[in-house]
């Protein structure tokens, strides 16, 4: 005798509940989270973002060839700048200019890297940051000057007369309070925000955030480091140039259809 297996039929298959209804969810939350992880990098102006590919690590490079012709301190700073520039105006002279230009490339660098940021996510972060950066090193580049009235004062008047008026003139309120305190406030405080924003528009890596943080720390404390502080502190600056600047240079650009 043949048996037969009835087959199954539609009122037997399982029905849908909760339990199925909560893979569904979990199932869409997962996917929209592996789309989230996938989404495609930041957009950025082409020609700000080379522009800033270009200046920022210029600025480093152009800052670490001052240290060329910067004469060198043999006594303890600030006397010693004084000292080393009334003997060697003309290196002095050379030095300042060299490095004023540098500052001044990190500056408009930093400018142009928070405008480059096309995304919405991390703009504003990128262009506050661009902007106070380019307000402090702009400030920095400025602030080069005395080098030049140092080497001559020093030569004329001899270092101790010529470090007494420099300090007389850099603790003048207004010089303090509209020069030199938006100067730090800037190039501490801009970079880091500008890294923030380019990370937050998925144009740099988030880790690339302790580059700005040490290079404020090691720029603050630049006086007590001396020449080679001033030297890491460039190192610092010239990796950061570098990294971002090929981020900003291969990042998709912005075309007429967006």
């Amino acid at each position: 005798m043949t048996v037969t297996t009835p087959s199954p039929s539609s009122s037997d298959a399982p029905v849908p509940g909760p339990r199925h209804q909560r893979s569904e969810v979990a199932g869409t939350a997962a996917s929209a989270a592996s789309r989230s992880d996938a989404a495609p990098p930041g957009r950025v102006y082409a020609l700000a973002g080379r522009g800033a590919a270009i200046m920022l690590p210029l600025g480093a490079a152009l800052a670490a060839v001052s240290t060329v012709f910067d004469p060198h301190s043999t006594e303890p700073e600030p006397r010693g700048m004084y000292v080393a520039y009334g003997a060697d105006p003309a290196g002095a002279d050379v030095a300042a200019t060299v490095l004023h230009y540098g500052f001044l490339s990190l500056a408009v660098g930093l400018l142009l890297a928070g405008l480059a940021l096309a995304s919405r996510r991390g703009r504003v972060l990128a262009v506050v940051g661009g902007a106070l950066g380019f307000l402090g090193f702009a400030n920095l580049s400025g602030a080069v000057v005395e080098d030049w009235y140092a080497a001559q004062m020093s030569a004329a008047l001899g270092p101790d007369a010529a470090m007494a008026i420099g300090q007389k003139a850099e603790a003048m309120p207004a010089l303090t309070a509209g020069w030199m305190i938006p100067m730090v406030i800037g190039f501490s405080l801009g970079p880091v925000l500008l890294t923030a924003g380019l990370a937050r528009g998925r144009v740099l890596s988030w880790w690339t955030i302790v580059l700005p943080v040490a290079g404020a720390v090691l720029i603050t404390a630049g006086h007590d480091l001396a020449e080679v502080g001033f030297l890491v502190t460039l190192a610092v600056w010239a990796v950061f140039g570098v990294l971002a600047g090929r981020a900003l240079w291969t990042a998709r650009a912005v075309d007429a259809r967006d």
